[in-house]
Protein backbone atom coordinates (compact mmCIF):
# COMPACT_ATOMS: atom_id res chain seq x y z
CA UNK A 1 0.00 0.00 0.00
CA UNK A 2 3.05 2.24 0.71
CA UNK A 3 3.86 1.97 -2.86
CA UNK A 4 0.89 4.02 -3.86
CA UNK A 5 1.63 7.00 -1.61
CA UNK A 6 2.70 9.64 -3.52
CA UNK A 7 4.10 13.70 -3.08
CA UNK A 8 1.20 15.98 -3.63
CA UNK A 9 1.78 19.06 -5.47
CA UNK A 10 1.56 22.22 -4.29
CA UNK A 11 -1.83 22.84 -6.43
CA UNK A 12 -3.16 20.16 -3.89
CA UNK A 13 -1.99 21.94 -0.63
CA UNK A 14 -5.38 22.57 0.09
CA UNK A 15 -6.34 19.09 0.81
CA UNK A 16 -4.54 19.12 4.02
CA UNK A 17 -6.33 21.76 5.56
CA UNK A 18 -9.66 22.00 6.89
CA UNK A 19 -12.14 23.39 4.50
CA UNK A 20 -13.54 26.81 5.53
CA UNK A 21 -16.61 27.13 3.50
CA UNK A 22 -19.22 23.94 3.68
CA UNK A 23 -20.38 23.79 0.91
CA UNK A 24 -16.39 23.05 -0.64
CA UNK A 25 -16.38 20.33 2.01
CA UNK A 26 -19.48 18.67 0.91
CA UNK A 27 -18.28 18.96 -2.68
CA UNK A 28 -14.98 17.01 -1.68
CA UNK A 29 -16.64 14.76 0.08
CA UNK A 30 -14.52 15.37 3.72
CA UNK A 31 -15.24 11.99 5.91
CA UNK A 32 -13.25 13.93 8.43
CA UNK A 33 -9.34 14.58 9.45
CA UNK A 34 -7.35 12.88 12.10
CA UNK A 35 -4.70 15.14 14.31
CA UNK A 36 -1.72 13.07 15.19
CA UNK A 37 1.51 13.36 17.34
CA UNK A 38 4.69 11.31 18.71
CA UNK A 39 4.64 12.79 21.87
CA UNK A 40 7.41 13.98 23.83
CA UNK A 41 9.59 10.95 23.00
CA UNK A 42 8.89 10.96 19.39
CA UNK A 43 8.26 7.44 19.42
CA UNK A 44 4.13 7.72 20.78
CA UNK A 45 1.13 8.30 18.61
CA UNK A 46 -1.46 10.45 19.88
CA UNK A 47 -4.37 11.00 17.60
CA UNK A 48 -7.53 12.95 17.67
CA UNK A 49 -10.58 12.83 15.20
CA UNK A 50 -12.65 15.47 13.93
CA UNK A 51 -16.02 14.50 11.92
CA UNK A 52 -16.92 16.41 8.66
CA UNK A 53 -20.38 17.10 6.98
CA UNK A 54 -22.16 15.68 9.91
CA UNK A 55 -20.30 12.65 10.16
CA UNK A 56 -22.27 10.74 7.34
CA UNK A 57 -19.81 10.07 5.29
CA UNK A 58 -17.99 7.93 8.36
CA UNK A 59 -19.54 4.69 7.64
CA UNK A 60 -18.17 0.74 8.47
CA UNK A 61 -16.63 0.82 5.56
CA UNK A 62 -14.82 3.93 5.68
CA UNK A 63 -13.11 2.74 8.84
CA UNK A 64 -12.46 -0.22 7.67
CA UNK A 65 -10.49 1.24 4.96
CA UNK A 66 -9.00 4.22 7.39
CA UNK A 67 -7.43 1.48 9.82
CA UNK A 68 -5.66 -0.36 7.16
CA UNK A 69 -4.16 2.96 5.67
CA UNK A 70 -3.32 3.91 9.41
CA UNK A 71 -1.51 0.62 10.02
CA UNK A 72 0.34 0.63 7.28
CA UNK A 73 1.32 3.58 7.53
CA UNK A 74 2.25 2.66 11.09
CA UNK A 75 4.10 -0.19 10.30
CA UNK A 76 6.81 1.07 8.18
CA UNK A 77 5.90 4.74 6.77
CA UNK A 78 5.94 8.66 7.61
CA UNK A 79 3.57 7.66 10.99
CA UNK A 80 5.98 5.19 12.52
CA UNK A 81 7.93 7.83 15.06
CA UNK A 82 9.21 10.87 14.27
CA UNK A 83 12.57 10.22 12.82
CA UNK A 84 10.74 7.47 10.53
CA UNK A 85 8.13 10.55 9.70
CA UNK A 86 11.63 13.13 9.08
CA UNK A 87 13.50 10.16 7.09
CA UNK A 88 10.24 9.89 4.96
CA UNK A 89 10.27 13.36 4.24
CA UNK A 90 13.75 13.86 2.86
CA UNK A 91 13.71 11.08 0.73
CA UNK A 92 10.11 11.99 -0.81
CA UNK A 93 9.90 15.70 -0.74
CA UNK A 94 6.40 16.66 -1.68
CA UNK A 95 6.52 19.84 0.67
CA UNK A 96 3.71 22.12 0.30
CA UNK A 97 4.28 24.82 2.02
CA UNK A 98 6.85 27.96 1.08
CA UNK A 99 9.03 27.39 4.00
CA UNK A 100 9.73 23.65 3.20
CA UNK A 101 8.18 22.43 6.99
CA UNK A 102 5.07 20.79 6.07
CA UNK A 103 5.19 17.88 3.55
CA UNK A 104 1.77 16.32 2.11
CA UNK A 105 1.04 12.72 0.71
CA UNK A 106 -1.44 10.97 -1.20
CA UNK A 107 -3.17 7.87 -0.91
CA UNK A 108 -5.81 6.47 -2.78
CA UNK A 109 -8.10 3.43 -2.01
CA UNK A 110 -10.76 2.26 -3.97
CA UNK A 111 -13.63 4.68 -2.75
CA UNK A 112 -11.45 6.74 -0.48
CA UNK A 113 -8.48 9.49 -0.92
CA UNK A 114 -6.05 10.03 2.58
CA UNK A 115 -4.13 13.16 2.26
CA UNK A 116 -1.72 13.14 5.26
CA UNK A 117 -0.11 16.34 5.97
CA UNK A 118 3.75 15.84 7.91
CA UNK A 119 5.52 18.34 9.59
CA UNK A 120 8.55 16.47 10.88
CA UNK A 121 9.19 19.09 13.90
CA UNK A 122 9.26 18.37 17.50
CA UNK A 123 6.79 20.32 19.76
CA UNK A 124 4.41 20.48 16.95
CA UNK A 125 1.19 18.24 15.93
CA UNK A 126 3.54 16.10 13.31
CA UNK A 127 0.53 14.87 11.37
CA UNK A 128 -2.92 15.65 9.83
CA UNK A 129 -4.69 13.15 7.85
CA UNK A 130 -7.84 14.10 5.97
CA UNK A 131 -10.24 11.78 4.07
CA UNK A 132 -12.38 12.26 1.20
CA UNK A 133 -15.10 10.18 0.22
CA UNK A 134 -14.25 9.80 -3.97
CA UNK A 135 -17.95 8.38 -4.75
CA UNK A 136 -19.05 11.56 -2.72
CA UNK A 137 -17.04 13.64 -5.22
CA UNK A 138 -18.23 11.93 -8.54
CA UNK A 139 -21.92 12.41 -7.40
CA UNK A 140 -21.28 16.44 -6.72
CA UNK A 141 -19.74 16.44 -9.95
CA UNK A 142 -22.60 14.39 -11.75
CA UNK A 143 -24.55 16.56 -10.59
CA UNK A 144 -23.19 19.93 -11.19
CA UNK A 145 -22.35 18.96 -14.50
CA UNK A 146 -24.37 20.76 -17.29
CA UNK A 147 -26.69 19.18 -19.61
CA UNK A 148 -27.11 21.86 -21.99
CA UNK A 149 -26.85 25.07 -23.18
CA UNK A 150 -28.67 27.55 -24.74
CA UNK A 151 -27.95 31.09 -26.22
CA UNK A 152 -29.08 34.33 -27.62
CA UNK A 153 -28.57 36.72 -30.42
CA UNK A 154 -28.19 39.04 -28.22
CA UNK A 155 -24.77 36.92 -26.57
CA UNK A 156 -26.84 35.89 -23.74
CA UNK A 157 -25.84 32.25 -22.69
CA UNK A 158 -26.93 30.25 -19.52
CA UNK A 159 -26.37 27.01 -18.75
CA UNK A 160 -28.79 24.10 -16.95
CA UNK A 161 -27.58 21.17 -14.36
CA UNK A 162 -31.22 20.06 -14.75
CA UNK A 163 -32.57 18.38 -17.12
CA UNK A 164 -36.01 19.38 -16.80
CA UNK A 165 -35.29 23.12 -16.83
CA UNK A 166 -33.12 22.48 -19.92
CA UNK A 167 -35.73 20.95 -21.48
CA UNK A 168 -38.57 23.22 -20.54
CA UNK A 169 -36.76 26.47 -21.56
CA UNK A 170 -36.27 24.78 -25.54
CA UNK A 171 -40.12 24.02 -25.13
CA UNK A 172 -40.74 28.19 -24.55
CA UNK A 173 -37.69 29.86 -26.64
CA UNK A 174 -37.64 27.40 -29.88
CA UNK A 175 -40.89 28.81 -31.41
CA UNK A 176 -39.29 32.20 -31.56
CA UNK A 177 -35.66 31.10 -32.98
CA UNK A 178 -36.61 33.00 -35.50
CA UNK A 179 -36.35 36.55 -33.70
CA UNK A 180 -34.66 35.80 -30.80
CA UNK A 181 -31.80 33.56 -31.65
CA UNK A 182 -32.03 31.32 -29.95
CA UNK A 183 -29.99 28.21 -30.20
CA UNK A 184 -29.66 24.92 -27.84
CA UNK A 185 -26.82 22.74 -27.32
CA UNK A 186 -27.08 19.36 -25.23
CA UNK A 187 -24.14 18.85 -23.27
CA UNK A 188 -25.27 15.14 -21.39
CA UNK A 189 -25.21 12.00 -22.88
CA UNK A 190 -27.66 10.84 -21.04
CA UNK A 191 -29.99 9.44 -23.80
CA UNK A 192 -33.51 10.39 -22.41
CA UNK A 193 -32.90 14.10 -22.35
CA UNK A 194 -31.06 14.05 -26.08
CA UNK A 195 -33.87 11.88 -27.29
CA UNK A 196 -36.59 14.72 -25.47
CA UNK A 197 -35.19 17.52 -26.75
CA UNK A 198 -34.69 16.07 -30.16
CA UNK A 199 -38.75 15.66 -30.09
CA UNK A 200 -39.15 19.09 -29.27
CA UNK A 201 -37.17 20.04 -32.60
CA UNK A 202 -39.19 17.63 -34.56
CA UNK A 203 -42.50 18.47 -32.63
CA UNK A 204 -41.76 22.12 -33.51
CA UNK A 205 -41.84 21.14 -37.55
CA UNK A 206 -44.88 18.60 -37.52
CA UNK A 207 -42.79 15.62 -37.49
CA UNK A 208 -42.03 12.52 -35.22
CA UNK A 209 -38.72 11.56 -34.21
CA UNK A 210 -37.62 8.40 -35.81
CA UNK A 211 -34.77 7.74 -33.39
CA UNK A 212 -35.98 5.31 -30.63
CA UNK A 213 -34.75 5.66 -26.91
CA UNK A 214 -32.91 2.50 -27.71
CA UNK A 215 -30.87 4.25 -30.65
CA UNK A 216 -29.85 6.92 -28.72
CA UNK A 217 -28.54 4.20 -25.64
CA UNK A 218 -26.52 2.15 -28.38
CA UNK A 219 -24.97 5.89 -30.06
CA UNK A 220 -23.38 7.50 -26.84
CA UNK A 221 -22.90 10.84 -27.98
CA UNK A 222 -20.98 12.45 -24.87
CA UNK A 223 -19.91 15.74 -25.05
CA UNK A 224 -22.09 18.51 -27.17
CA UNK A 225 -24.81 18.05 -29.19
CA UNK A 226 -25.95 21.13 -31.79
CA UNK A 227 -29.33 21.21 -31.37
CA UNK A 228 -29.88 20.92 -35.25
CA UNK A 229 -30.37 24.70 -35.75
CA UNK A 230 -28.44 26.65 -38.39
Amino acid sequence: MLSTLRPASIEEAGLFYSELEQEKDETLGTVGHARLDFGHSGKEFWHTWWPHNGDVFNTPEFKADLQTVVDALRADGPLKDLSAMRQFCDQHGGAITEDRRSFGYVLDTEHYRFCLRCTPVMGDYQGYLYCYDLRQQEQVQTERSPVGRVTYASGEQVEYTDPEAYLQCIREELPYHPTTGFRYETLTDDPAVRKQADDILYDLYGEENPRSLEDYENTPQKGMTIGGLS
